[in-house]
């Protein structure tokens, strides 16, 4: 592959105001060897101006028009970030915007979304921007007949309805949000026959009774609370309804609260683990757990907690 010399982002600045600047946005691409590649990324975009400042502080983003070659750009606070779709020869994610770092992980003020950039240029672009990567929706797959294709693995399981399987689902729930993203099905059996969900969704009355079930379930027996919470949707698969669940990896570790009767209940955590989600009760194997995810796996082990 023909080393990569030079990236850019181009604006061609439309409209111009204090609050707000709207452009056509291009990508020009130098390889050794190679002429200059040159892509369309949005005919049309509008962005804060101090998220467009940035850009332009960093020198990732030039500006096509000479009439704008005195530009100065405000020195706003900005922090940027990508949501990363998926990985491999194209790397697709979010470009995302926040005027405070702490508040950026909940939400972003801007967002230029589904980008698509040879893994080189996005990493060049990463340490230009010492832009923070999250993983948000890596190895989200909408589609049941891709998932079906797939099969079970750390990324997606199959529940063949809600009601006979509350605990399974919490199970599989707290396995994702402790460990990795992932996909949970509901109304795909276990040899992987769509099924369907519709007699289930009858009897509670209608999909938003349904799914407000699911959520009052790991509301009550989920701790701490998800965040961020896992997505629903129901779709129609060949005249049968499935639910299509996508559980974002959590900030801190989750566990599920079981009753033991006579009032007492216990908290049991789980993770994923060989393509299974598997109890993890052992106290030490929790510490380790613990440690991990608080400070990461490398640092746990660099000071020989691990």
């Amino acid at each position: 592959m023909n080393r990569l010399i030079d990236c850019r982002f181009v604006a061609a600045v439309q409209r111009l105001e204090d609050d707000e600047v709207q452009i056509r946005l291009f990508q020009e691409v130098e390889r050794e060897g190679l002429p200059l590649f040159r892509e369309r990324i949005r005919k049309k975009l509008t962005l804060l101006r101090p998220c467009f400042d940035h850009l332009i502080r960093t020198g990732v983003l030039t500006l096509e028009d000479p009439q704008m070659d005195n530009y100065q750009p405000s020195d706003a606070p900005c922090v940027v970030g990508f949501d990363i779709h998926s990985l491999g020869r194209r790397v697709s994610f979010d470009l995302c915007f926040h005027h405070k770092l702490e508040a950026f992980w909940q939400e972003s003020t801007e967002r230029i979304e589904a980008l698509m950039l040879d893994p080189d240029v996005f990493e060049a672009y990463t340490y230009r921007l010492q832009a923070i990567s999250r993983y948000l929706y890596l190895g989200r797959e909408d589609n049941v007949f891709r998932a079906i294709t797939v099969d079970e693995n750390h990324e997606i399981e199959f529940k063949q309805d809600f009601l006979n399987s509350k605990e399974k689902i919490l199970k599989s729930v707290v396995a994702f949000a402790n460990t990795n993203n992932g996909n949970l099905y509901l109304g795909v059996s276990n040899d992987k026959k769509i099924v369907g969900i519709g007699h289930e969704i009858a009897r509670y009355g209608n999909e938003d009774k349904y799914q407000l079930a699911i959520a009052s379930l790991l509301h009550n027996r989920i701790y701490p609370l998800l965040s961020p919470f896992p997505e629903m949707r129901i779709v129609t698969v060949g005249g049968k309804k499935v639910l299509h669940m996508w559980v974002p990896v959590g900030n801190t570790m989750h566990s599920v609260q079981e009753s033991l009767g006579n009032g007492q209940h216990r908290r049991r955590v789980a993770v994923k683990q060989n393509n299974q989600s598997v109890w993890v009760d052992d106290p030490y194997d929790l510490a380790e757990l613990y440690i991990k995810r608080r400070i990461g796996t490398t640092a746990a082990a660099n000071l020989g907690l691990v």
